[in-house]
């Protein structure tokens, strides 16, 4: 017998293709809101959260490569977290964060300057603890990756 695949999960594969991907990036840029960040929410039962265009120089390439991205504001921090799903490796944006720290954001229609810092210690704790209770989904991420990596968080400072 055939199993048919719920509707969510056919628009939420959808929306992670090369197509949705690009067209969700286009969506941001253009309204501040990602029909991926939405879809994944409501398909995993969890609150949708406001995304940002992040733009990264490539580590390897040097080319720019932007991916839109759910951000956080802790306190006066700007923060967004490299989880991929709590897969054992970062994502390519933090790999190109690591590398080089200076990069673009585009929230709330503006595009500035910002660099990158990995948060250590006794802030990683802090912001991680306020972001995960925010976002829960986080935390299933961390289990996923404990062997592997503590999942970064990533303060997103201002710079000219």
């Amino acid at each position: 017998m055939l199993e048919f695949m719920k509707v969510s999960e056919f628009i939420a594969r959808w929306a992670m293709s090369p197509t949705g991907v690009h067209l969700d990036r286009s969506f941001v840029r253009a309204t501040g809101h990602s029909f991926v960040s939405w879809i994944f929410a409501r398909h995993e039962g969890v609150l949708y959260n406001p995304p940002l265009l992040l733009t990264t120089l490539g580590a390897v390439t040097g080319r720019k490569r932007t991916v839109v991205l759910p951000y956080f504001s802790v306190e006066d921090r700007l923060c967004v977290v490299g989880s991929r799903g709590g897969l054992p490796n970062d994502p390519y944006w933090a790999r190109n964060l690591r590398s080089n720290p200076r990069s673009w954001i585009r929230l709330d229609g503006k595009l500035q300057r910002v660099c990158a810092e990995f948060a250590q210690d006794e802030e990683w704790k802090d912001l991680w603890g306020k972001i995960a209770e925010r976002s829960p989904i986080y935390l299933e991420y961390q289990r996923r990756a404990e062997p592997y990596r503590q999942i970064p968080v990533i303060i997103l400072r201002p710079t000219q």
